[in-house]
């Protein structure tokens, strides 16, 4: 029996499954520069060697700009060559703490920011200008700061990343790429893969960064040390980087620092 409400819910159905609908989904997918279909944030973590022997190079040679997370006590024998590469490649540099500690469980916020917060920010500060919009990655990707369960201990260290005046912060659990939306309401449990850490296998990269440019995503890809050959978990071989750069520059993907993506979304409507 046709009522107007039995009318009224087909005509609705015809709208949200004919053209109407389809423009509104072109309409609500990710507008990333140069209409790329993804962003890519190629990130580095604790201010290793071999990151400046053996991705510097190759990074200028794509012209391609990353974040790197400098850890101080890695990164102070060569700070001058950390600081040439920062001014000269145009990259970003985050806090990564100043001794890179995993457990967690014996500190307070107050004096986690004392000890690893508070002086790796002057120290970066000091050396590489002052950015009172930083950005922070998780090391270990541990998110457990001091008692109680999970939630209070993620909340706890969310809360000292906002007081200490960071704009975001980077996890890195091979968790799905971000959408726009994610990293406005989340900005402090950005999501990124070290899938190349796990295995030495550039095409998991490249999958990785194809996921995100389905759907509009924004790709953080996380490296360690790279070296001539993999020498166990967390490695990444010369040739496995240079086969994701490679790939990266002949795809359709908005390649940038980690801030310069967060700005682009925060010039985006929600």
């Amino acid at each position: 029996m046709l009522t107007r409400r039995s009318i009224s819910a087909g005509l609705t159905a015809l709208v949200l499954s004919g053209p109407v609908a389809a423009r509104a989904r072109a309409v609500a997918r990710p507008s990333w520069p140069g209409g790329a279909k993804a962003a890519v944030s190629l990130t580095y973590d604790d201010g290793l060697n071999s990151q400046l022997d053996n991705a510097a190079g190759p990074l200028a040679a794509a012209k391609l700009r990353a974040t790197f997370f400098l850890t101080r006590d890695n990164a102070q024998a060569r700070l001058a060559d950390w600081v040439a590469l920062a001014r000269s490649g145009g990259h970003e540099v985050g806090n990564h703490t100043v001794t890179h500690p995993c457990d967690l469980g014996r500190y307070t916020a107050a004096s986690f920011a004392r000890r690893e917060i508070a002086p790796m920010n002057d120290w970066l500060d000091d050396n590489f200008g002052r950015n009172p919009v930083r950005l922070f990655a998780y090391p270990c990707s541990i998110t457990d700061l001091g008692p109680g369960d999970a939630n209070r201990q993620l909340a706890r260290y969310e809360a000292l990343l906002k007081a200490s005046g960071f704009r975001g912060a980077r996890t890195c659990d091979e968790d799905d790429p971000n959408s726009p939306r994610y990293a406005r309401a989340d900005p402090y449990r950005l999501r990124a893969s070290a899938i190349t850490s796990d295995k030495d296998d550039p095409n998991l990269a490249i999958t990785y960064v194809q996921d995100a440019m389905k759907r509009g995503d924004w790709a953080i890809l996380v490296f360690h040390e790279i070296l001539k050959t993999r020498n166990g978990q967390g490695d990444t071989s010369i040739a496995t980087h240079q086969t994701v750069l490679n790939w990266l520059v002949s795809q359709p993907v908005w390649c940038a620092p980690m801030g310069q993506v967060l700005d682009h979304i925060a010039g985006q409507a929600a």
